[in-house]
């Protein structure tokens, strides 16, 4: 059985700023926008080469809230062949939710928004698992 995993993560309230290494001479900024900025989003978004939604799947309180602002945010004009992942984290935490209830969130209705523009990934940010892939995703979006 897997122990408690200390909840030390908190949700982002403003705006934190990162720069990742994409290759030995190329970074990408990195923009994560707290939910506490929502009414920002679409402003961020414009000047955005893609988007990467995530959501914490052992946290069954916020899902139908990130649903909600994820399909809202699929609608914007800002999103117009945007790339989109969509990417299920913690799914390695002890109480993760059951697909039955993921499928709630409804990546179909967003895909009809986003079309071929929209991924859905899976990952960690526990154990690190598929990051490979996410950076992979994002080395897509700029042509690398």
């Amino acid at each position: 059985m897997l122990p408690d995993i200390d909840a030390d993560v908190v949700p982002s309230i403003g705006v934190d700023i990162s720069n990742l290494p994409i290759d030995k001479t190329r970074n990408i900024q990195i923009k994560e926008v707290g939910g506490a900025m929502m009414p920002l989003w679409p402003t961020y978004l414009k000047g955005a080469a893609g988007l990467i939604y995530v959501v914490d799947i052992a946290d069954a309180s916020q899902l139908a809230a990130s649903a909600t602002a994820f399909h809202h945010l699929c609608t914007l004009p800002a999103m117009k062949d945007k790339p989109t992942l969509l990417l299920w984290n913690k799914t390695d935490a002890p109480r993760v939710l059951p697909d039955t209830e993921i499928v709630a969130f409804d990546a179909a209705r967003a895909g009809a928004a986003l079309g071929d523009n929209l991924t859905t990934m899976r990952a960690s940010a526990l154990d690190g698992s598929n990051t490979q892939a996410v950076m992979t995703w994002m080395r897509g979006v700029y042509g690398l």
